[in-house]
């Protein structure tokens, strides 16, 4: 076979690969922000809540064992997403007076931010949290920029259940903070979404 002709379609072959990651159209904009890329020279450590690298999303039998490690992927979901995802590059803007930044482009939008908040939340809690605390623009998902997370250790929480039937649950757990002697009682409500236990509290509002 002429190589001349093999190393041609091998080019186009990854040309043609290459184009498949097209971007997504922004909508009007409403002002025009100023947006400075900025490096966070931290890497984030949260690889557990990567889309498609979650850990348990897939609880059916809830018990006041299996809810802990439910609880623990949560967490991690909340701590990705508050953190704007992944990317270390900051995209950072002004708007209204107040400093806002982009997220990260595996849930740089408003459906892919919602499906990825469902892997561990209600439908409901998911729309709310999402809503509620992050901002679309042009677009593109974006949240106040600031830090967030939890003080609390679900890790170690102990669970206590209170109600459930088929279809919803209650639990109250007791959670130790991070480094400290204090615990928190914490009320959980959960629901069974397509054969799967999902928390059916907004994430900001549990952790």
């Amino acid at each position: 076979m002429n190589k001349k002709w093999m190393i041609g379609t091998l080019a186009l072959s990854l040309g043609l690969l290459s184009a498949g990651g097209g971007a997504v159209a922004a909508s009007t904009p409403t002002a025009n922000p100023i947006v400075n890329p900025i490096v966070n020279p931290i890497a984030k450590t949260v690889g557990a809540s990567i889309p498609g690298k979650e850990g348990p999303a897939t609880i059916n039998n809830l018990t006041e064992k299996s809810i802990i490690p439910l609880l623990v992927h949560a967490n991690a979901i909340f701590s990705y997403a508050s953190q704007g995802g992944g990317d270390y590059k900051r995209e950072i803007f002004q708007y209204k007076g107040d400093e806002y930044r982009y997220l990260s482009s595996d849930i740089g939008t408003e459906q892919k931010l919602l499906n990825y908040i469902k892997k561990a939340f209600t439908h409901n809690a998911a729309v709310y949290y999402t809503r509620s605390q992050f901002m679309d623009y042009e677009g593109r998902m974006t949240q106040v920029n600031r830090d967030y997370g939890t003080s609390l250790d679900f890790g170690k929480a102990t669970a206590r259940m209170v109600s459930k039937n088929a279809l919803a649950a209650v639990f109250e757990l007791t959670v130790p903070y991070k480094n400290q002697g204090a615990i928190k009682d914490v009320i959980v409500k959960l629901k069974k979404v397509e054969g799967y236990w999902r928390i059916d509290v907004s994430p900001n509002a549990l952790f």
